[in-house]
């Protein structure tokens, strides 16, 4: 959690100096990249941990989401991630929400941090791709996906942590 939270230390400055500069949207570009990095690496934990399942327990994951993850590729990378974890519903969503297609979105979003469009996959000007819409889908994308791992499946021996103490820069 140390390189989490020293990248989100940066995402805090970030969001200070953007609303110093009056909300300016170039700012957008490297907070999206930045919660987005956090966001893979969260879900990549998760799945080590549910892969390396052995004595302790996981809160609310039962023995066939084990064996999924332990027959599935291990991997950091989002692009087999989310598929992963939209299997098997690990953010515990209803069919109408859209997290797991706006993380697939963001991701490609996010990859625009080469600033070639080698796959014109998204809108050639970047303004247009770092958009404050696409910063608030990156926001809350990261909120959800920490109430789910915190809250249900909580780290071993750690109460849950109350959503109510999640910091919110952009707020």
């Amino acid at each position: 959690m140390d390189n989490v939270n020293y990248n989100f230390a940066i995402i805090e400055l970030l969001y200070k100096a953007k609303k110093i500069n009056g909300n300016d949207t170039r700012f957008n570009k490297p907070i999206i990249i930045l919660i987005m990095a956090i966001i893979e690496c969260v879900l990549y934990d998760f799945l080590i941990r549910i892969n390396q399942h052995r004595i302790d327990s996981l809160p609310n994951i039962t023995e066939t989401l084990v064996s999924f993850f332990r027959n599935s590729k291990e991997t950091d990378e989002l692009k087999i991630i989310i598929p992963q974890i939209k299997s098997q519903n690990l953010l515990k969503v209803n069919s109408s929400d859209t997290i797991y297609s706006d993380l697939e979105h963001l991701r490609k979003v996010r990859n625009r941090l080469h600033i070639q469009n080698k796959y014109a996959v998204l809108d050639r000007d970047e303004f247009m791709v770092f958009t404050d819409f696409e910063l608030i889908r990156a926001q809350d994308c990261l909120e959800k996906i920490f109430s789910v791992l915190c809250n249900d499946h909580p780290r071993w021996g750690k109460p849950p942590i109350p959503m109510s103490e999640f910091p919110r820069p952009w707020i």
